[in-house]
């Protein structure tokens, strides 16, 4: 449950908000949303063999905001749900981006799940890095991953991570290779069999190289 609430709130969330629910009611649905996860057999009645999870619960919190919570007046502000801690002043400002540039709710549900797989990924290879004592590296190149450098920028993250350019170079190769694993694990926890980890990974990546 713990995985499941961590990989898929920021999405709700999103998804309700492009449903033109203000960002309190979006948070107290989201919350009691969860609650019910929690609480009841959700989770339970989704079978595997009928589509991706995802699609599953994209249509069930469908129902949930229809059928349930824009049928109350009124709501107490996070319930009695203490299960985790919600960032929802930071993924409001993920919504204010996607929902400039996807007018449609369910195409920014996916843009939000797809951008959590890469923030999980981030955290994890940043984590890694700290542990090993190589934080600077980490915090320099993270953002660097996809970006084609020339030889002044290697010259300038040499400066600022004590390295020279050659072992920049060296670097970030690194760093890109154990970034894509780190992401391959994160997918990984989100399928029943690893053959779909390739396919989820096309489909993040279709997803978010869509205009």
């Amino acid at each position: 449950l713990t995985e499941v609430i961590r990989r898929y709130w920021q999405p709700l969330y999103s998804f309700a908000r492009r449903r033109e629910m203000s960002s309190e009611d979006a948070e107290d649905a989201t919350q009691e949303f969860l609650s019910r996860i929690v609480d009841g057999n959700l989770l339970e009645q989704a079978d595997p063999a009928q589509g991706k999870f995802r699609s599953y619960l994209l249509a069930a919190w469908k129902r949930f905001l229809i059928d349930e919570f824009r049928r109350r007046n009124t709501i107490r502000r996070g319930g009695q749900w203490k299960h985790a801690s919600l960032d929802f002043a930071s993924v409001e400002q993920n919504w204010q981006y996607l929902q400039s540039r996807e007018p449609d709710p369910d195409r920014v549900f996916m843009l939000a799940w797809a951008n959590s797989l890469l923030d999980n990924a981030r955290e994890r290879i940043s984590e890694e890095y700290r542990r090993s004592g190589r934080e600077v590296i980490c915090q320099a190149l993270l953002d660097k991953l996809s970006v084609g450098l020339d030889a002044e920028a290697y010259r300038q993250l040499g400066i600022q991570t004590g390295l020279t350019p050659n072992a920049v170079k060296v670097a970030l190769h690194r760093l890109r290779g154990r970034f894509a694993a780190c992401l391959r694990q994160v997918i990984a926890e989100t399928v029943e069999d690893p053959a779909e980890i390739d396919t989820e990974l096309r489909e993040m990546l279709a997803i978010l190289s869509q205009k």
